[in-house]
């Protein structure tokens, strides 16, 4: 049995996802290394808390020990495991989901996402304790001292950036960066607008951050600001905002890449994005003399491509840019402030970017049921793609499984894709 998805292991907390489930990976964290040490941080979740315990108890029982290092981005446990000399890292999260689910990312002593092969090593072991039940009680593990303040100098020296007299605005959404995005942003020099800073466990992503960017997009129109950032959950996701405009991620992800070519920082002139980088990307890098690769869906996939090829960029349409010289995952905060940095360097983002133009696409979510299920299979996915292209041979066409929700998701590029995408709701409305 794999406990694990696309990204990490995630449900909805009390019914696909439980305290036992936190127990058994601390326990089998623990039994699978030598008194090893465990870091952990949450996003502000009410039922973060209650998992923190359980794994927390979990490690304990199997001999390990535990560095809490409270409410912080998902980056954050990967930079303190190789910081802190930590043997594992878990990051209690389920991103941009809503508030009434939860998860646990899974990080290495390199402070790398767990790739395939450790997972099921994991979830073997945590198959084999099944029947293991966590002790009564709660833990009172304190948090790392001044942590916010750690990271906030180490992001600041990597990045090296100085924003004096810049306004920013940043959207926390109410997530894992609600303390320390603005912490940081204020230590570069820039004079921060901070909504959705607070921690409100049952708001986390509801109708503000990364994912629902109408929320800063009404802001950016009022507050006079030259840049705003939207984060989501755990603060691995950014939108940006360059005043009322909203810079596409694709745009984004074309402003890293031609900056670090420039810079002579782009390894083999080529950078990773996924099967769903849209094909204007490719063209415009192209036009720099940069060679596109793609990976599946999942950071971990585009990082496990990056090292495959020792490339220094990748990057998602939904707002993941991993930077090497910077992290070993996506950290907005981190990509917020390269952003500033070519903003600051360049004097517009949309101007820099002026060159890279989308071709024609769309995209669905389709909620998976009892009667379209079946057609939700590798094979079932593989012969829809064939047949949808067939009839529309301009379009790339993209089926996926979530590795989050239960749905599938249709990505349709070309000229015809609107046509191609109806017949993909059809599909799945028919599934006789």
């Amino acid at each position: 049995m794999n406990f694990f998805g696309t990204d990490g292991i995630r449900g909805t907390y009390g019914s696909t996802l439980k305290d036992s489930t936190a127990f058994l990976l601390g326990k089998s964290l623990a039994l699978l290394g030598d008194c090893p040490i465990v870091i952990i941080a949450r996003d502000t979740r009410l039922s973060g808390d209650s998992l923190f315990t359980s794994l927390a108890q979990g490690v304990y029982a199997g001999g390990g020990n535990v560095i809490n290092l409270g409410v912080m981005p998902t980056n954050a446990v990967g930079h303190f495991v190789r910081k802190l000399g930590g043997d594992y890292g878990v990051m209690i999260t389920a991103s941009h989901n809503p508030p009434c689910d939860n998860g646990l990312k899974v990080f290495d002593r390199y402070g790398v996402k767990l790739c395939a092969s450790k997972q099921m090593v994991v979830s073997n072991m945590m198959a084999s304790l099944a029947g293991d039940k966590a002790p009564d009680g709660k833990i009172y593990e304190p948090v790392f001292y001044d942590i916010e303040n750690i990271y906030a100098d180490d992001v600041l020296r990597t990045v090296d950036v100085k924003l004096p007299f810049m306004r920013i605005a940043v959207d926390c959404c109410f997530g894992a960066g609600y303390r320390v995005a603005p912490l940081v942003l204020q230590k570069a020099g820039a004079d921060v607008i901070a909504y959705n800073n607070q921690s409100v466990g049952a708001q986390i992503n509801v109708d503000c951050g990364a994912t629902h960017t109408q929320f800063l997009s009404q802001k950016m129109a009022q507050n006079g600001c030259a840049l705003g950032f939207a984060l989501d959950g755990d603060a691995d996701r950014l939108a940006v905002y360059e005043g009322a405009q909203q810079v596409s991620n694709n745009r984004i992800f074309y402003a890293f890449a031609k900056y670090l070519k420039e810079h002579n920082r782009l390894h083999s002139n080529t950078v990773c994005g996924t099967v769903l980088t849209n094909g204007g990307v490719e063209q415009a890098l192209n036009a720099l003399g940069v060679s596109l690769v793609r990976s599946a869906v999942g950071d971990i996939n585009v990082f496990d491509k990056m090292a495959e090829l020792s490339l220094s960029l990748g990057g998602e349409e939904s707002g993941h840019y991993l930077v090497a010289d910077y992290a070993t995952g996506s950290d907005a905060v981190i990509n917020a402030l390269f952003a500033c940095k070519i903003f600051a360097e360049k004097g517009s983002l949309l101007g820099y970017t002026v060159e890279c133009v989308d071709k024609p696409y769309a995209s669905v979510s389709i909620p998976l049921t009892r009667a379209n299920s079946r057609l939700a299979s590798d094979k079932s996915l593989s012969v829809a793609a064939d047949r949808i292209s067939a009839l529309y041979p301009s379009c790339r066409v993209v089926l996926r499984r979530s590795g989050t929700e239960s749905a599938v998701r249709a990505y349709l590029e070309g000229d015809d894709a609107s046509a191609a995408l109806k017949e993909v709701v059809a599909t799945f409305a028919r599934p006789d």
